[in-house]
């Protein structure tokens, strides 16, 4: 199989349904994977674990650590997952790289200005 139990996948199902979760068991004889799906078209799957054939499964890509977006859209998952482990987790490094950036932007000093012969500053 070309994935592993806690990777993070967008499937269809044979319903038709378009879900987005993480794989919580496999089934490598049958090639089908148990999707924990955090969020789908049909709102009854969110929540549920439902079985997927692996060649409707496509994998999704990491996320980058030092985007501030994609990290509060991972605690968003988190908090529907409830997993405050990783909430927390996430929280303090979306709060350590908020700091970051703040220093960053401190650090940066504006460049002297010259007014050109129209009298705008350059």
């Amino acid at each position: 199989m070309k994935f592993e139990i806690s990777d993070w996948v967008h499937a269809k199902t044979r319903n038709g349904e378009l879900v987005h979760g993480f794989v919580d068991t496999l089934d490598e004889e049958q090639r089908m994977a148990n999707v924990f799906v955090v969020k789908s078209d049909n709102d009854e799957s969110i929540g549920k674990s439902i079985q997927v054939r692996e060649q409707w499964v496509r994998k999704l890509p990491i996320y980058a650590w030092d985007d501030a977006e994609a990290i509060q859209s991972l605690i968003d998952i988190a908090l529907a997952t409830k997993d405050d482990q990783w909430f927390e987790e996430l929280s303090l490094k979306l709060q350590s790289l908020t700091k970051a950036e703040r220093s960053n932007q401190k650090k940066l000093v504006p460049g002297p200005s010259y007014t050109n012969r129209l009298r705008y500053k350059v």
